[in-house]
């Protein structure tokens, strides 16, 4: 996936739009910078602390946390090398049904038309986190053995974490704000620009020219959606992009760091080290290791 922009990757497949991704194994980082779909995520921890951001909300997530990101809204994870999570994909249509009935004229079409709201963080020290941890777990089981009608399993699991929210009046309504939707358009169009030119060289006074903003309202309002500076979330990019060659590739550390716009290797090994707790070096060690 391209850093901290709209994903535009399917989603399952056109018969089955449902998909369940992994961390951190394979082509996908156990980092993903900011991106928004069109789609419902769903996030659980499965072992240690990820760091998951919804909106302009952070959480530490532990094990057994769900976290709901809804269709549209900025989400990021930060899972690191041994805390392990899993996102489950989908659009909420994929839930309507053929024949209009209460529960889709009171829950399904409110939440696909965003009028209704699935909440953002759903602890599992509460029995209804419990319970959704479990069904969540159950589909995995369910996705990897792939029995006849497993697609209708999916549904139904889905169904009932809705209705179990519901019941917990854990589902929110989402008031029209003024103002609301031009800071989301703003936030995802600074959020792909970001994602696409991260590894330039960029300055603070021709990034917020960008978008006809001053310097200072850039600044501020950066800060306060997206929970840090510019250079904290482009040295984010920076190394995610750095943690997706040193898994894919035999560049050296320093080709890596020069293609990722680190001028200084060992800048650039500090700040990987601050966001995986290890060197590069021993990163991709570990990483090989796993495969």
């Amino acid at each position: 996936m391209d850093a901290a922009r709209r994903e535009r990757r399917a989603h399952g497949t056109q018969g089955f739009p449902f998909q369940i991704y992994s961390a951190p194994q394979a082509q996908d980082s156990d980092l993903v910078p900011y991106h928004w779909h069109p789609e419902t995520e769903i996030i659980i921890v499965l072992h240690g602390t990820v760091g998951v951001t919804i909106a302009d909300r952070q959480y530490a997530g532990q094990e057994g946390d769900v976290f709901f990101a809804s269709s549209g809204q900025l989400h990021e994870i930060r899972g690191g090398v041994d805390n392990r999570f899993r996102a489950f994909v989908f659009p909420m249509d994929f839930l309507q049904f053929r024949r209009a009935d209460l529960a889709q004229s009171e829950l399904l079409a409110p939440l696909e038309e965003g009028t209704l709201r699935l909440p953002a963080y759903v602890p599992h020290g509460t029995p209804v986190g419990r319970e959704l941890f479990r069904e969540l777990k159950k589909m995995i089981r369910v996705c990897a053995d792939q029995p006849l009608g497993y697609q209708l399993l999916v549904k139904s699991s889905l169904l009932y974490l809705i209705g179990q929210l519901a019941g917990a009046g854990l589902l929110e309504t989402r008031p029209q704000r003024t103002g609301e939707e031009y800071k989301v358009q703003l936030l995802r169009r600074i959020v792909e620009y970001l994602g696409e030119h991260c590894t330039e060289r960029l300055r603070l006074a021709d990034v917020a020219a960008q978008f006809g903003l001053s310097p200072q309202y850039f600044c501020s309002f950066f800060k306060e959606n997206l929970g840090r500076t510019l250079v904290q979330h482009i040295n984010f990019l920076r190394i995610e992009r750095a943690s997706r060659l040193l898994r894919e590739t035999d560049l050296t550390i320093l080709e890596i760091s020069l293609s990722v716009g680190f001028d200084n290797v060992s800048y650039f090994i500090k700040r990987f080290r601050a966001v995986y707790g290890c060197t590069p070096t021993d990163y991709r060690r570990s990483v090989g290791s796993r495969r």
